[in-house]
C-alpha cells in the first residue's frame, strides 16, 4: 500500500493563523465594551423596623458593604460569574480602585475571549475566507 502525501500551501497556513489573530484581537477589543454588575451583600441590614414593620427599601454604605454576587456580562450575551473575594462595592463604584486598574481587568477580558469561543471561531472563519478570498482574486481598480 503506497502512502499519500498531503501538501498544504504555505500561504493558506499563514493566512488561516494571521485569521486567528486577527480573530482573537477583534473578539479581545470586543470584550473591552463588556459591564459589570454586583449584588451587594445586605445580610447585615436590619429586616423590619422598631415597629416591627417589614423595610422594603434601605440605603447601604459601599465602602462598608461587601459584593455578594459579581457578574461581568460580555457583549455577547454571556454572563460570567466572579468570585468576589471580600471586595468591597466601593471598590466596583470608584475609579482609582484597585478592580478599576486596567492591569486587573485585562485577566478578566482574555477569560471572557475564552468564554465567547464561538464568536472568536466565527470571526475566524470569515477572517479565513476573506484572506483566501484575497489570495486567490486580486482586486484592481482602473481609470
Amino acid at each position: 500500500m503506497e502512502k499519500k502525501e498531503i501538501q498544504i500551501n504555505r500561504g493558506v497556513l499563514s493566512r488561516v493563523i494571521l485569521g486567528f489573530l486577527l480573530a482573537f484581537s477583534t473578539v479581545f477589543i470586543i470584550e473591552h465594551f463588556n459591564s459589570f454588575s454586583y449584588i451587594p451583600d445586605t445580610s447585615n441590614l436590619p429586616v423590619y423596623t422598631p415597629e416591627g414593620k417589614i423595610i422594603l427599601m434601605q440605603s447601604y454604605n459601599p465602602s462598608t458593604t461587601k459584593v455578594a454576587v459579581l457578574n461581568q456580562i460580555t457583549p455577547f450575551g454571556t454572563k460570567i460569574s466572579l468570585p468576589t473575594d471580600g471586595i468591597m462595592c466601593s471598590d466596583l463604584i470608584y475609579a482609582g480602585t484597585e478592580f478599576k486598574d486596567y492591569s486587573n481587568k485585562v485577566e478578566l477580558y482574555f477569560k471572557a475571549v475564552f468564554k465567547d469561543v464561538v464568536y472568536l471561531i466565527l470571526f475566524w472563519i470569515v477572517y479565513v475566507v476573506i484572506l483566501l478570498f484575497f489570495k486567490k482574486y486580486h482586486l484592481k481598480i482602473t481609470k
